[in-house]
């Protein structure tokens, strides 16, 4: 039940994060909005570290989704310029905020494929799975009844009287 809360507070918070990111890279403040998702994405990786929630699989997929909203970010601010013109508007591709953002691009795709080819971690303790032991074998229909499994001349029985008395003990 604790691992459920733990990633649930863990997704909270970078889903924090990432709407800020998000709001604030839309209103042309990209340094505070990586600031912020940078944060949120490092208190993740530590809760994750010290409450042992937070799969090796799971960072990367982490890594990877905030390398790919820094791009499109990256190439959103830097990539496409708005030049007014009278009344229209020239769009300017700059080549340097293209480049930066396909190499995040790149980079992103780099660490989502890392995390899908990692192994799933198996939990510490495995349940230990006995057969079942069968009392009754069947024989063509019919059944056997098990043998004594303790067979032994020492054996002695008490009767009601002796086990009040304290001379017996009952197992």
């Amino acid at each position: 039940m604790n691992f459920i809360i733990h990633r649930t507070v863990m997704a909270f918070i970078f889903l924090a994060g990432l709407v800020c990111f998000l709001f604030y890279s839309f209103n042309q403040n990209f340094f505070l909005g990586a600031i912020l998702i940078s944060l949120s994405l490092l208190f993740v990786n530590l809760y994750g570290f010290l409450t042992n929630a937070l799969l090796q699989k799971h960072i990367f997929y982490l890594f990877s989704l905030f390398m790919f909203f820094m791009a499109i970010s990256v190439f959103c601010n830097y990539g496409v310029e708005q030049k007014p013109i009278g009344y229209q508007t020239l769009y300017n591709f700059n080549l340097e905020g293209i480049a930066i953002s396909l190499m995040l691009c790149l980079l992103s795709s780099l660490l989502l494929i890392i995390g899908i080819g990692q192994k799933t971690q198996t939990p510490l303790a495995r349940p230990v799975i006995k057969k079942a032991v069968n009392l009754y074998k069947t024989k063509k229909r019919e059944q056997v009844k098990p043998k004594n499994i303790i067979e032994s001349d020492d054996w002695q029985e008490a009767s009601l009287e002796d086990i009040k008395s304290g001379k017996y003990q009952a197992l």
